[in-house]
């Protein structure tokens, strides 16, 4: 999941002049974690937004468009959910939650 979504982030910057890719992390509640990729490419309209998870939807001109769709997947296989923002400023941050692991008895 984490490999497509830097692979997609340097994609989206290969034209921008200043590229920064940040990943952050956080409890989201008591039972979740939540990691964000976020890039300074060139993000998204509204009109892609709602296809971006959708199965061989692609914006490239290479590619079969099938990565994000896969990525979402496997997170809702492991319990958890994805989604993505355009950034205000430039760029998109894709969001996704998985579950925390469980602190061991004592």
């Amino acid at each position: 999941v984490l490999v497509n979504l830097f692979r997609n982030a340097l994609e989206a910057m290969s034209q921008s002049p200043q590229r920064v890719l940040t990943v952050s992390s956080r409890r989201a509640g008591d039972r979740m974690v939540e990691v964000a990729v976020a890039d300074t490419g060139h993000g998204f309209n509204g009109e892609v937004e709602k296809d971006l998870f959708r199965t061989f939807f692609t914006t490239k001109a290479t590619g079969m468009g099938v990565g994000l769709s896969i990525s979402r997947t496997i997170v809702e296989a492991h319990g958890g959910r994805m989604w993505a923002e355009t950034n205000s400023d430039q760029g998109a941050t894709f969001r996704f939650t998985l579950p925390a692991a469980q602190e061991p008895s004592p």
